[in-house]
């Protein structure tokens, strides 16, 4: 009985229950920061531990742990670089350690899936022209999320412009999107997006339709806006000191399951969980599509556009990341 009780609380607290590793193996703790049954842990998390499990026979073992026991969206970056736990799922935006890889969040730039936009991105990372951004750590897979819109919780006045209405935006880009549409920013992590709506603290928030199954935003948005307003960026990654300990037998393995193949990959879960996510929230009574009339589109991205161009010139190197980037996409979309 109590053995039962022990193991329902370690469950309840988000962690991994796993055979005991023997006194030579290697274990590389891996925070999903998802409920278990999150549709990112179920298809995509879980499944690549259990694949480099499998190959890696008994070498190292990667123990997920779920939820966020060990850490969440806020502190995962250190978690990982002070050795809490090995591989860390997050968002970079949050470190403040990124700004030339939120090249990929900047707004009217390129309508490319998910799955172009990491592969690029990837690309973009191998051309050492982030490498002051990834001193401390070692990115496993990058990934864009497909492009964000608006989701509001009332039906808005108008689509002219976001006067008067309390916006959140979870980078300072995004600030700036909503600013230059005359909406007042409010920044919340990801996982706050739900409450704040709900207590009607803000009016909307500017996300794609990912996010609308790990946290349920058709429960406190009705109103849908899809807009070229960039992607935030993801990482899988590990402390750059801790990979560089790592016997080679086991890079050659966590290798083999990393970079670009499995950044597209990546992607390509996004782009069908955007569908998902759009057509389940649209099935939903009281769920209405908006859409801009060419003015209003044309309106937006006037005011919107300059922002990229402004990055590119106040950010070190923004103006080479920026083509670069660009250019590395419209190679994947030719197929090269």
């Amino acid at each position: 009985m109590k053995r039962t009780a022990w193991r329902w609380l370690m469950a309840a607290a988000g962690l991994a229950l796993a055979a005991p590793a023997s006194a030579d193996e290697l274990v590389l703790k891996f925070a999903t920061l998802d409920v278990p049954q999150a549709h990112l842990n179920v298809r995509v998390h879980h499944p690549w531990a259990e694949k480099i499990n499998k190959e890696a026979k008994g070498l190292f073992r990667i123990e997920v742990f779920d939820g966020e026991a060990l850490a969440n969206q806020g502190n995962i970056y250190n978690q990982v670089v002070s050795n809490v736990v090995q591989i860390g799922w997050g968002l970079p935006s949050l470190a403040g350690k990124f700004p030339l890889l939120q090249v990929a969040a900047l707004p009217y730039q390129t309508t490319a899936d998910s799955e172009v936009s990491s592969t690029a991105l990837w690309r973009l990372y191998k051309t050492g022209l982030l490498d002051q951004e990834f001193d401390q750590v070692v990115p496993l897979k990058l990934i864009v999320f497909p492009q964000s819109g608006v989701q509001f919780r009332k039906q808005p006045q108008t689509l002219d412009n976001l006067n008067g209405l309390k916006v959140i935006a979870g980078s300072k880009i995004t600030s700036q999107i909503v600013q230059k549409l005359g909406g007042a920013p409010l920044s919340f992590r990801i996982d706050e997006y739900y409450e704040t709506l709900q207590r009607a603290t803000a009016d909307g928030v500017v996300v794609g339709w990912t996010a609308f199954n790990p946290f349920k935003l058709a429960e406190v948005t009705h109103y849908h806006l899809d807009a070229p307003l960039g992607g935030e960026t993801g990482y899988i990654f590990m402390a750059r000191k801790e990979w560089d300990s790592l016997p080679d037998g086991v890079k050659k393995v966590l290798a083999a399951n990393s970079g670009e193949p499995e950044s597209r990959a990546f992607g390509h879960f996004w782009d069908e969980v955007v569908k998902e996510g759009k057509d389940n929230t649209m099935k939903l009574s009281g769920h209405t599509l908006l859409h801009l009339t060419a003015a209003q589109e044309k309106a937006w991205h006037d005011k919107i556009a300059p922002i990229a161009d402004d990055w590119a010139k106040s950010m070190p190197g923004g103006d080479k990341v920026l083509a670069t980037y660009k250019e590395l996409i419209d190679k994947v979309k030719a197929g090269s």
